[in-house]
């Protein structure tokens, strides 16, 4: 980011021309010559009460692609990782603090906006962290492509799917699709089973179940055919093309959300 940029920034929240804003920048570097413009430029906007961190670090605008459990650092501080995909590409956070942690746990595919972040460089590259001092906002969903249109979302085939560490996007066609039926907790959704006449559930001990279906499947793409499992009502799989978000557990793929489906026969 230069002056220009700085500027560009700025310029629909102050009260003074860029002519102005500009002589700021002259003044500033006039008075330390050693500085370049970028750097007089953000003294200039913290002048007019836009402070440098939020320049530096401008809101990062995207969606929830991926939100990870709840866990704790060797100091036994709360932590929770989630991933964020935009037009750029896809960002790797983590949020402290009890409320951004509860906060997060049902934005997977909202339009979020993230502002007085950190970021830290690690050895997988930047880590936004979202501090307690952080905000988190839920945008208008219509202010943003669907996820669906974002490329950056999306692993070319199945195949990179199963090398990817998070859950992404990816298009595949069902070949077949066996439905059985499995008696859940209604309020964990974990299997439960029966007990001299009542149904245990190992969280919530006795439960009214519910039943859910349970597609057992098989999905094929240009890389090959693979054994995949998806819990939900859908209508009708079998030799569609479908666009999903999966991820793998060992040598299957579960499918945790099925965005469309269409009929290719």
């Amino acid at each position: 980011m230069c002056a220009e940029e700085v500027w560009s920034y700025i310029k629909d929240r102050v009260s003074i021309s860029k002519e102005e804003f500009f002589k700021m920048v002259s003044d500033v570097r006039e008075k330390a010559r050693f500085i370049n413009e970028k750097g007089a430029a953000i003294i200039a906007a913290e002048k007019l009460g836009i402070m440098a961190d939020e320049i530096l670090f401008p809101p990062i605008i995207g969606r929830v692609l991926e939100i990870g459990p709840v866990k704790r650092t060797r100091s036994g501080v709360p932590y929770r990782m989630f991933w964020i995909v935009n037009l750029d590409g896809i960002k790797i956070c983590v949020a402290f603090g009890k409320q951004h942690i509860k906060y997060i746990e049902d934005l997977e595919d909202k339009l979020i906006k993230i502002s007085k972040y950190v970021v830290a460089k690690t050895t997988f590259g930047p880590l936004t962290r979202v501090t307690e001092i952080s905000k988190i906002e839920v945008l208008d969903d219509n202010l943003y492509n669907p996820i669906v249109d974002i490329d950056k979302a999306y692993v070319n085939n199945i195949a990179e799917l199963k090398k990817s560490r998070i859950s992404m996007l990816c298009r595949a066609v069902v070949i077949f699709d066996q439905i059985t039926e499995l008696s859940v907790c209604p309020i964990c959704g974990s299997v439960v089973s029966p007990s001299n006449g009542d149904w245990i559930c190992s969280t919530h001990d006795k439960v009214e179940p519910e039943l859910r279906k349970v597609h057992r499947l098989q999905v094929s793409d240009e890389s090959g055919i693979y054994s995949a499992t998806f819990y939900g009502e859908v209508e009708e799989l079998k030799n569609r093309l479908i666009i999903f978000k999966g991820t793998f557990r060992g040598e299957e793929l579960y499918i945790l959300k099925i965005y469309s489906v269409q009929k290719i026969l």
